[in-house]
């Protein structure tokens, strides 16, 4: 769960709270690649009524952030790390593209082909000049 927002004084702001999945990633338009860590809270739909902890993270001018689903980076061959670095690897060596060609290249490249699970992938791309678009 989480929210984007702008404003002139902070710029483009991510806040979200971690209810079991993967943990997001952050490409910054150089092509460095992030793992935005929080504590984990209690799964969605458990009826469990607690606090969620949140987290707030500031997003570079031009950088991606990357959300997705465990069918991306799990393997009955390899352990989850294996999986987030070959995710990191690949996501900030095809920063630079476009979102639909990042996207492409990642379910392409990253997911393990030993891996039916299903997968969602959202990228989201801050404005270069820290402006909202409006296309």
């Amino acid at each position: 769960m989480g929210r984007l927002a702008f404003s002139p004084q902070a710029g483009w702001t991510w806040e979200w709270t971690n209810a079991g999945h993967p943990p997001p990633l952050l490409l910054t338009h150089d092509g460095r690649a992030e793992y935005l860590h929080t504590p984990n809270s209690v799964l969605l739909g458990t009826g469990i009524g607690v606090t969620r902890g949140r987290d707030c993270v500031h997003l570079p001018p031009g950088s991606t952030l990357l959300l997705y689903t465990d069918g991306l980076i799990e393997s009955r061959a390899h352990g989850i790390e294996h999986g987030l670095a070959r995710l990191s690897r690949h996501a900030a060596a095809a920063a630079h593209h476009t979102l639909g060609v990042l996207c492409e290249r990642l379910i392409e490249e990253v997911r393990p082909p030993d891996n039916d699970d299903d997968v969602a992938l959202l990228a989201v791309r801050v404005p270069a000049v820290g402006m909202p678009s409006n296309s």
